[in-house]
């Protein structure tokens, strides 16, 4: 029987124990109910703050540089493919037709001097014909050509 009453204290004082946890969870269940919970969101806020001022900045930034290439799309030129193979063509042809002047420009004095030569050859023929149909000029001239001796 004595064992009987050792399990018969043990159990009583195991009971005591659970109805005091009953008892505390009772009181914690019933603060729990009463506690007004608050929620604190000033964090999240901060955060969704910043993000927000840096993405503004970010798309102010994107706009600043769509208005540069905007402005300078505006302002370029487009000339089509065929324009600039005419241009290249003429530039071309132009310095072909002033590289040719310039040679014949730089040979007038060579010209010059074969057109005297040969106008020198047919005036000494013209006056060798000349002097061959008419003998008397021939000796006339050759007189006015000696040098007059001084007396």
């Amino acid at each position: 029987m004595a064992k009987l009453d050792e399990i018969a204290e043990l159990l009583t004082e195991e009971i005591k124990e659970f109805e005091n946890s009953i008892s505390r969870m009772e009181e914690i269940q019933t603060f729990l109910m009463n506690y007004k919970i608050k929620p604190d969101t000033k964090d999240i806020d901060f955060i969704l703050r910043r993000y927000n001022e840096d993405q503004r900045k970010v798309i102010e930034d994107q706009h600043k540089l769509m208005a540069n290439v905007v402005y300078y799309i505006k302002k370029s030129m487009t000339i089509p493919k065929w324009a600039i193979k005419l241009f290249v063509g003429l530039l071309v042809c132009i310095i072909l037709v002033l590289g040719f002047s310039i040679y014949k420009v730089s040979r007038i004095s060579d010209i010059k001097q074969e057109a005297y030569g040969q106008g020198e050859e047919n005036m000494v023929g013209h006056f060798r014909a000349f002097f061959e149909a008419s003998p008397e000029a021939g000796e006339l001239y050759q007189k006015w050509r000696e040098p007059k001796s001084k007396k």
